[in-house]
């Protein structure tokens, strides 16, 4: 990894400033984690399948899916959030296997875990690298799937991000606010964003951070040609998770968040 790129800028470097919003994003999770349920056993994942977790964070989806009775193993390229998850799955009393790495290194790191009955990659983590690296990540996780594995995926819209862009956005939790200046690049497909960390409260602000961010964004039928380069089988896409009625709903331009669901298909790369 470039140790100028934003991700490890934050994530390595300053992992502690993004921390309190993973903490927050703990009620969401619950529902992200019924409906990655509701897919699993919709596509066959039975219980006590082995289930990777990419870019797992502080454990939000993979302790919960570890108390359903799988058998998890999560991936994060940041000590502290490895520290956390484990400490966290610990206090939940589940046996969850936590590795730090790179997901760009997914199969190096891996191989002697595989195979994986389902890998899942949630919370908008692909596109941090542009669509090469993620052809080049979904492709090392094809390599360590079962036959029979299931993928879910959870990212961002670009259809809807596209017809509800704001250029400007501020979130806080945790003594952090993070300032957010926008701009979408059609031409790329990604949202070039400047992020500024902020401690304090009133007149006491004081900048921790500012990064310069590039996130590349996907229609559906762009990470579907995308996942099939990379050997997987498209099976469906689906929209946001309101955490009310039977689950998940169709995708249509209003769904903010887009998952697709894939199974093994024929060799990738």
């Amino acid at each position: 990894m470039d140790d100028n790129h934003w991700t490890h800028r934050l994530f390595v470097e300053r992992p502690e400033l993004y921390l309190p919003f993973l903490e927050e994003a703990g009620a969401r999770a619950e529902a992200e984690v019924a409906a990655v349920a509701e897919l699993f056993v919709r596509y066959g994942v039975q219980v006590e399948s082995r289930v990777l977790d990419v870019a797992c964070g502080i454990g939000r989806h993979s302790i919960p899916l570890a108390e359903r009775g799988h058998r998890v193993t999560g991936l994060d390229i940041s000590d502290l959030y490895i520290e956390k998850a484990r400490e966290r799955a610990a206090d939940a009393g589940v046996d969850v296997r936590f590795l730090k790495g790179d997901m760009q290194h997914a199969e190096t790191l891996l191989g002697a875990e595989a195979p994986f009955d389902a890998v899942m990659i949630m919370f908008t983590s692909n596109g941090y690298y542009g669509r090469e690296a993620d052809l080049h990540l979904f492709t090392q996780l094809r390599r360590l799937a079962s036959p029979e594995a299931v993928l879910v995926v959870l990212t961002a819209n670009r259809d809807w991000l596209i017809r509800n862009f704001d250029p400007e956005g501020m979130g806080m939790a945790g003594g952090i606010r993070i300032l957010q200046n926008r701009a979408l690049d059609l031409e790329t497909s990604s949202v070039r964003s400047e992020w500024e960390f902020y401690r304090g409260e009133g007149n006491d602000l004081r900048l921790e951070l500012r990064l310069q961010m590039d996130h590349r964004v996907y229609s559906l039928h762009e990470l579907k040609a995308l996942l099939e380069d990379a050997g997987w089988e498209y099976l469906r896409g689906l929209g946001s998770y309101r955490g009310v009625g039977p689950g998940l709903s169709d995708l249509t331009y209003d769904s903010m968040d887009m998952w697709l669901v894939a199974r093994v298909g024929a060799p990738g790369p």
